[in-house]
């Protein structure tokens, strides 16, 4: 047995040996030459790049990628743009303007489609354009790479062309009305909608509420918050009220320091907005102030 396999390892030994010696020796196919006379091309090997860059469903748009250097959609360099002279926004209008030292916590509230108002901060969203900006007097807007403004109380210019001129009639003569007692600066069909039910406890009916949200002027012409530092730390926005106005008709005072709305703390931008979205559908606003060094607890009912 063991001289049967002896034979036959030496045999397979052998083949594979006279197999290697085989291809060894065996020539080669001849190579292929170019035609004479005809030169050898100096271009460089064909590349599937330029296909895969492009969109197979479309011959016409060209390269997805932009060209080297140039910035993507949406992406474009405005740095060297002046921006007081960016064109007017098409559409929308900034109806308040909350400006602060800090630029993050600068707010605005721009009236979008439908009159429903949106409030934001730079680098926020509005109506899918971006807030690069916020000025005392206007408001700068991101999208797609182009940048255009907004000022303050005034309407865009598709507003504008939706607006159809009126003849100018003559005024009929009117009589002088009354002078009204006080300083109140409410409007009338607001000031008799607020009740006061308690000494810290104040009703107030929805419609009421809803035209103080969609006509913000009534609040921002009379009063001012500003929030109030302690080194690096916000403790809340300090108030300045003029008597006679809406805030003050709602048990706020000048000099307020509003701590929290319904258990928001005021300390960070993005909780004050917060903050301003809740108060326009909760029921009832739990309001939070420091006043002459001690707490108060407002209650706002919204019935």
């Amino acid at each position: 047995m063991v001289a049967v396999s002896a034979y036959f390892q030496a045999s397979g030994i052998s083949h594979l040996i006279a197999h290697q010696i085989a291809r060894g020796s065996a020539p080669s196919a001849p190579r292929a030459t170019a035609p004479a006379g005809v030169p050898l091309s100096d271009d460089p090997p064909p590349s599937a790049a330029p296909i895969l860059e492009r969109n197979p469903f479309d011959s016409i748009t060209g390269p997805l990628r932009p060209p080297p250097g140039e910035a993507p959609a949406g992406q474009a360099d405005l740095s060297h743009l002046d921006p007081y002279h960016a064109p007017p926004c098409d559409k929308g209008r900034v109806v308040l303007i909350a400006l602060s030292d800090d630029p993050e916590w600068s707010f605005a509230a721009i009236e979008a489609e439908g009159g429903r108002t949106a409030l934001g901060r730079r680098g926020g969203e509005i109506g899918g354009r971006k807030v690069e900006e916020i000025a005392w007097d206007r408001v700068w807007l991101t999208s797609e790479g182009a940048r255009c403004q907004m000022e303050l109380g005034k309407k865009s210019s598709e507003d504008k062309a939706e607006q159809k001129p009126e003849p100018e009639a003559p005024e009929p003569p009117r009589a002088t009305p009354p002078r009204r007692s006080g300083r109140s600066s409410v409007p009338p069909e607001i000031a008799a909608s607020i009740k006061r039910v308690g000494e810290m406890e104040i009703d107030i009916d929805r419609s009421a509420a809803e035209k103080i949200f969609e006509q913000p002027d009534i609040v921002t012409q009379t009063s001012a918050a500003i929030p109030e530092m302690r080194g690096d730390q916000v403790l809340g926005l300090k108030m300045t009220i003029k008597p006679g106005s809406v805030l003050e008709s709602l048990g706020l005072q000048s000099g307020d320091l509003v701590k929290s709305v319904n258990s928001i703390d005021l300390t960070d931008p993005q909780k004050a907005m917060m903050a301003y979205s809740r108060m326009r559908s909760d029921k009832s606003l739990s309001v939070v102030v420091e006043r002459d060094g001690r707490p108060v607890r407002l209650r706002i009912n919204v019935r």
